[in-house]
Parts: structure tokens; C-alpha cells; sequence
């Protein structure tokens, strides 16, 4: 297995984790009824849908990684593209989305 394909497995599976984060999240904030406290009620359930998405989104991922682990290169459509090869690069794009998501579950 080559370096990029390690690296490719490693960046679908923490998307995929990140991504059924979110969803796990809406699904908690929603089953504690907290959720009106962070979005219009209008838009509750445009969000609770939302989190239907996040998990498909999360599959996808995770379908991706199982295939670049068998040596089928999921790009091969050309609709993806590589991610950075800075640590310090790959470390904020994905801090971005991971502290919204750590400030909602320290605030609850």
C-alpha cells in the first residue's frame, strides 16, 4: 500500500468521523429537546433532516476508505481532489469543523 493511499484511507475516515459527529450531535441536541435553543424553530426540521445527510455524507466516506484500503481508487470519476500535504494545512481545515463541534458538546 502506498504512502498516498495511507494517506487517502486516513483523511476519508476522520471526514467520516467528523461528518457522524455533527449527525450524532443534531440527533442528541434534538432527543434532549435543546435543539430550538441553537437554530429558529422554522428551521428545526430542515435541520433534523440535515442530519439524514450528514450520516449518508459519513457512509460515503467511510465507503471510500474501504475502497482506497482495496486498492480501487475511488477518484477515479475525477470529482475529488487531493487533500494538502502540510500537516499544519491538514490540521486547520480539519480544526475548523471540529471546534464547532467541540464547543457544542462542552456546552451541553
Amino acid at each position: 500500500m502506498s504512502t498516498r493511499q495511507r494517506r487517502m484511507i486516513i483523511h476519508h475516515l476522520v471526514r467520516c468521523c467528523i461528518l457522524g459527529a455533527f449527525g450524532l450531535y443534531i440527533v442528541s441536541l434534538t432527543r434532549s429537546g435543546t435543539l430550538l435553543l441553537f437554530v429558529e424553530p422554522n428551521l428545526a426540521v430542515a435541520v433534523k433532516l440535515s442530519a439524514i445527510g450528514l450520516f449518508a455524507t459519513a457512509i460515503y466516506q467511510l465507503q471510500a476508505a474501504v475502497q482506497q484500503w482495496q486498492g480501487v481508487d475511488p477518484a477515479a470519476c475525477d470529482c475529488n481532489h487531493e487533500p494538502p500535504r502540510s500537516l499544519l494545512a491538514n490540521l486547520l481545515v480539519y480544526a475548523l469543523f471540529l471546534l464547532p463541534l467541540v464547543f457544542g458538546l462542552l456546552h451541553g
